[in-house]
């Protein structure tokens, strides 16, 4: 252990190599532990089968992502995870590049990438179930790189790498839009600073940003609904009908978020850096001042956003492409304090390295344990087993298309069976059925008993399928991992081809 310390020490770049070990172990742990699926991997899943200009509630940029990464391998629970944990990783590479435009000390530089990884949104949410947050977190990571170089050192170039980021943004969540509008505002009261807004070389940004927003926007103009209503939906998911408690009670929960988000990450820091933090805490530079206000303004945004809304709920993981911020400030004040970091890095690394690596291997090991106290979780649900014994008994004949009103099945159906179109009720934009299609044997599944296919038989009309006509089936499936202790049903029914 001493000699990783003084290793560490010595070489602060060696923290890239770790992180990019970190990820490439996350990638096999996910493979291993279940081919079950969370939410937001189920979702990916289906949605992959589509090249749209708009998926529903949430913009396409993570879509887009794993659309081109199913087309080059297919569709499978390496191909989501590849492309989740890469993203994760490019986080913390572009955040180094970002905090060495205003670090000179690179134990520090180090330290910054640690602290992205400290934070929970990162080591514990998204190695869960996220996917359009940790686009956007990549998005904020690459505008505050172009951002701070066209600070300091600005070139067409790096206009061109703002216009870029904040076009990746735009098209990765909404609420990206609060950073780069924060920034702007953080930086007029620095007079050096306030000159790059009004450049010529904004208009060629501009035009980047428009270029990369213009076929989702469009989208957007003729779906303003679908784009949404699921957002407005989930802030107000918990209202009681008094527009007063429910603003404070979402007030309330955006307070709670930035505690559960920020406190953590302090907590790590004072064991990285015990009182030389709290020293710090009260020295400033022009630096700490501009990073600092860009994170009050994106809270105060949010808190106004939510007010304007009437929100109830604000949690943590809309706060992470904000709260993202903290370790870059602080960093900036350790290094205006002076601070020593020579022992710095190891210190923080490895009780860092305890929560990243740990938590990656609890959710691998209770995928086995939970179910033998009869806990289990999306990754225990027999899905695919349950597809792959339908098709086999089936006398292999495997069908041409899937429709389901549960998106876990709809996932399941697309690993087990991708040559298969798969169709999910609750997915509007789903073209339906063609003719070539209906002429070949289809198959309709379900969770639960029977009377569950009733739901879905105006979506069978729609694509004009007979429910009548159908042989309605079930079949008992033991949970994954569970020894057969316990069984889910599912019900299934075979369309015969259109003569």
């Amino acid at each position: 252990m001493r000699r990783i310390s003084d290793a560490l020490a010595r070489r602060p770049d060696l923290i890239l190599w770790l992180i990019a070990a970190y990820y490439v172990l996350a990638i096999g742990l996910r493979v291993l532990r279940s081919e079950a699926l969370e939410s937001d991997e189920a979702e990916q899943l289906y949605q992959s089968q589509f090249l749209l200009m708009g998926y529903g509630r949430q913009p396409p940029f993570y879509n887009w992502l794993q659309y081109g990464a199913i087309q080059l391998i297919g569709p499978s629970v390496f191909a989501v995870s590849l492309v989740k944990n890469l993203l994760l990783f490019l986080i913390c590479v572009v955040y180094g590049l970002a905090a060495r435009v205003l670090l000179k000390d690179p134990r520090l530089v180090a330290i910054a990438m640690i602290g992205v990884i400290a934070m929970p949104a990162v080591s514990v949410m998204a190695q869960r179930d996220l996917t359009h947050a940790i686009a956007t977190l990549f998005a904020v990571a690459l505008f505050f790189y172009g951002f701070l170089k066209t600070l300091t050192r600005p070139s067409l170039w790096t206009y061109l790498l703002t216009g870029l980021a904040v076009g990746f943004g735009l098209i990765a969540k909404y609420n990206f839009v609060i950073v780069p509008v924060a920034a702007i505002l953080a930086i007029l009261p620095e007079s050096e600073l306030r000159k790059r807004i009004l450049d010529w070389r904004l208009i060629p940004a501009l035009a980047v940003i428009t270029a990369i927003c213009l076929p989702h926007g469009l989208w957007v103009l003729g779906n303003v609904g679908e784009a949404t209503a699921g957002t407005i939906k989930a802030m107000r998911q918990d209202a009681s009908g008094n527009p007063i408690l429910d603003r404070l009670s979402g007030i309330g929960t955006l307070l709670v978020a930035v505690l559960t988000g920020g406190l953590p990450l302090l907590a790590f820091f004072l064991i990285g850096f015990r009182r030389s933090l709290i020293d710090a805490w009260q020295v400033t530079n022009q630096w700490t001042r501009v990073i600092g206000r860009t994170l009050v303004i994106c809270l105060i945004a949010v808190g106004m956003i939510g007010l304007g809304f009437g929100a109830t709920s604000i949690s943590e993981k809309w706060l992470s492409p904000f709260l993202v911020l903290l370790p870059l400030y602080l960093c900036l004040k350790l290094e205006a304090a002076k601070a020593d970091t020579s022992r710095s890095i190891p210190r923080l690394l490895f009780p860092v390295a305890v929560l990243a690596l740990g938590f990656v291997v609890y959710i691998a090991a209770g995928n086995i344990i939970g179910p033998m106290f009869g806990d289990y979780t999306k990754e225990n649900l027999p899905s695919g087993p349950f597809i792959e014994q339908v098709v086999a008994e089936h006398a292999g004949a495997k069908p041409a298309y899937v429709i389901t009103d549960d998106p876990y099945l709809a996932g399941s159906a697309r690993l087990k069976l991708p040559q298969a179109r798969v169709l999910l009720q609750s997915f509007g934009q789903t073209p339906p059925l063609g003719e070539v299609e209906r002429m070949q044997p289809g198959l309709i599944v379900w969770q639960g008993g029977r009377e569950t296919l009733k739901a879905l038989k105006p979506y069978l009309r729609a694509n004009r399928i007979a429910a009548e006509g159908l042989a309605p089936a079930t079949k008992v499936v033991p949970y994954l991992f569970s020894s057969g202790r316990d069984s889910v049903t599912f019900g299934y029914a075979w369309v015969e081809p259109v003569k």
